[in-house]
């Protein structure tokens, strides 16, 4: 029996001619979807001049979509606030609120409908795939590639990859899109 996987431009195509590489990663950028694992969060907030401060800048302002869910706001709340208790974080608890309503604001809301435990080693980072899942194609951007290799259930339009993976991938997709039909 063969599997069908839905097509990026419609219809369905046989599962061993899709290839995350040629059909996700460069080509439809613009369809991909973004989820944030609570790390690049937390890192965007520890410095403004790292890879995740820019992508979380750039999920913001539109320019990647992101995706979220109920649960993983959740954690963000959870674990920023502990970081602003602990005076780990130089915003209070009002800025964080203010940043996780922005990000509520521009994030497609995902619907995680069943939970299939992908049995990844870190319990807490099977629900961050079954995000992913739920709104693929998408990409989990986080610093814990490692977390995320090899579950027991495998998606092949869910895609793991770090921040500075995905700023490289932007910035390739919009020199592309800068260059003239003929030259392509």
């Amino acid at each position: 029996m063969r599997t069908i996987l839905p097509h990026r431009w419609g219809g369905l195509q046989p599962a061993e001619d899709f290839s995350p590489t040629d059909d996700i990663q460069s080509d439809i950028i613009g369809t991909m979807r973004y989820v944030l694992d609570t790390c690049v969060v937390v890192s965007a907030l520890l410095s403004r001049n790292g890879a995740s401060n820019q992508v979380l800048r750039m999920a913001l302002q539109g320019e990647i979509p992101c995706v979220c869910h109920y649960k993983l706001l959740s954690e963000y709340r959870d674990v920023l606030f502990r970081m602003v208790r602990r005076k780990a974080l130089v915003f209070s608890q009002a800025q964080v609120e203010s940043l996780l309503a922005a990000l509520v604001t521009i994030a497609e809301e995902v619907e995680v409908r069943y939970l299939w435990r992908p049995n990844l080693r870190d319990e807490a980072d099977n629900f961050v795939y079954e995000a992913a899942f739920a709104a693929s194609p998408a990409t989990i951007v986080t610093h814990n590639v490692r977390d995320f290799r090899k579950p027991e259930i495998q998606w092949p339009a869910v895609l793991v990859k770090t921040p500075q993976q995905i700023l490289t991938e932007v910035s390739r997709n919009a020199q592309t899109k800068k260059l003239p039909i003929k030259d392509r």
